[in-house]
């Protein structure tokens, strides 16, 4: 289960609401545990929801197109897709108006593909069964479908917290005006916040695949690379792993020549994503050999990871990790050191509460607790010379920290007398 239910209820006594109600896909899918098929940002708008409720009496739901009636029976092969003991589903309006048993409208009747002539599967016997059991209890769209997870869970006149503001103006639009919807995201990152047992095994995997194609990326250097061919290296790696690639960076304005160039100092940052949750990595590299300078800033960021390590635990809050890593980095000498970023890791590359409309990586201060899932990002860039970059994974424990990373701190160094022609190994 991703969802961290203590933490959700503790927080929503707090707020004094009895629900949470997503539907932006990270929540949706971190409530429910089930991603759907249309669940991505061009999606479909109001395609999916996720209710999940204060108490055990009044049943969590989620809300879901008819069609994916046969993919939750293919994803809860091995277990079940969903946690959620309710789940309603949606066709189309009817021509007819009928009602459903609950008095909400009823949808079409989904049949969905038919079966033919041959022998079926067992996976398939199950989709056909699926349609056979819930392909008659259709609302018209999600909002009604919602509305009668509502009304299954008795929250009319409750407080409920949402992730989208356009979730009270749906409900107004059926007819559905007395649920007090409270608009508060941040919500939603301060239960994410704490990981689960099942989260932090599936940033495991995230952090190592996410690390192992930045390397693969680091290994194709080549005199004259352009900045594409490394990238498509790094997608290619993280496809080939079960993960997707989000970016591979070396500074925001790319390589300086637009090539890479014999004893440049590059820093590689890596965003990749296993299951929707992400790996976030960062070495210092060069297609050559390290100058003195290069070796010497590397120095002062392996000094300041070394700091780092002797904070890492409960208790600490960010800006006091940020501030002792930058003063020792640029006490051993790299005087120009900004303080690194700290930030939370998830299902967002920056996992923690933030307001909207703010400089990326703007913040609210934390202190850091056990299971906290967090990376510092030592990126420094010197134009007209070239840039480092150290950065790591680490989940907070009782009395310590477990880094996610495996490889060590090395500046990764690739030498090649090629000039033209492919990547060398």
């Amino acid at each position: 289960m991703l969802l961290n239910k203590p933490r959700a209820c503790e927080l929503l006594d707090r707020e004094g609401a009895a629900a949470l109600l997503a539907h932006t896909p990270i929540n949706q899918y971190y409530l429910s545990d089930y991603w759907g098929f249309f669940n991505y940002p061009t999606g479909y708008e109001g395609a999916y929801l996720s209710l999940f409720t204060r108490h055990a009496q009044a049943p969590s739901a989620l809300i879901v197109p008819a069609l994916e009636l046969r993919r939750l029976e293919t994803k809860g092969t091995d277990r079940p897709a969903t946690w959620m003991p309710n789940i309603f589903a949606y066709s189309s309006p009817a021509d007819e108006q009928q009602l459903l048993p609950d008095h909400t409208p009823k949808g079409q009747d989904y049949a969905g593909w038919l079966p033919g002539s041959g022998e079926l599967q067992p996976l398939e016997k199950r989709w056909v069964q699926a349609v056979q059991r819930k392909g008659h209890d259709m609302s018209p769209d999600a909002f009604w479908a919602l509305a009668r997870a509502i009304k299954a869970a008795d929250l009319h006149g409750q407080r409920v917290i949402v992730d989208d503001l356009r979730i009270d103006l749906w409900l107004r639009s059926i007819g559905v005006e007395d649920l007090d919807c409270v608009y508060n995201p941040q919500l939603f990152n301060e239960i994410r916040m704490l990981k689960t047992a099942d989260e932090i095994e599936i940033m495991r995997k995230a952090a190592r695949i996410n690390e192992q194609a930045l390397i693969a990326a680091a290994n194709a250097f080549y005199a004259s690379a352009s900045w594409q061919e490394l990238q498509a290296v790094y997608m290619t790696e993280m496809a080939q792993q079960g993960g997707r690639g989000v970016y591979l960076m070396c500074g925001l304005g790319e390589l300086p020549a637009r090539k890479v160039r014999r004893n440049e100092p590059i820093m590689l940052d890596a965003l990749g994503q296993y299951q929707h949750y992400h790996g976030d990595f960062g070495r210092c590299a060069v297609f050559g050999e390290p100058t003195a300078k290069h070796q010497r800033l590397h120095a002062g960021l392996c000094l300041g990871w070394e700091v780092a390590q002797s904070l890492l635990r409960p208790g600490i809050r960010y800006s006091e990790l940020a501030q002792q890593i930058g003063d020792a980095v640029r006490a051993g000498g790299f005087e120009h050191f900004r303080d690194p970023i700290v930030h939370g890791l998830g299902l967002e590359h920056t996992d923690d509460p933030k307001p909207f409309g703010v400089q990326p990586q703007t913040k609210l201060d934390q202190t850091l607790q056990p299971n906290m899932v967090i990376n510092i990002d030592m990126p420094h860039t010197e134009i007209g010379w070239g840039s480092v970059h150290v950065e790591d994974t680490v989940r907070i424990t009782e009395s310590g920290f477990e880094l996610l990373s495996a490889s060590d701190l090395s500046i990764l160094t690739v030498e090649s007398s090629q000039t033209h022609g492919g990547p060398a190994h």
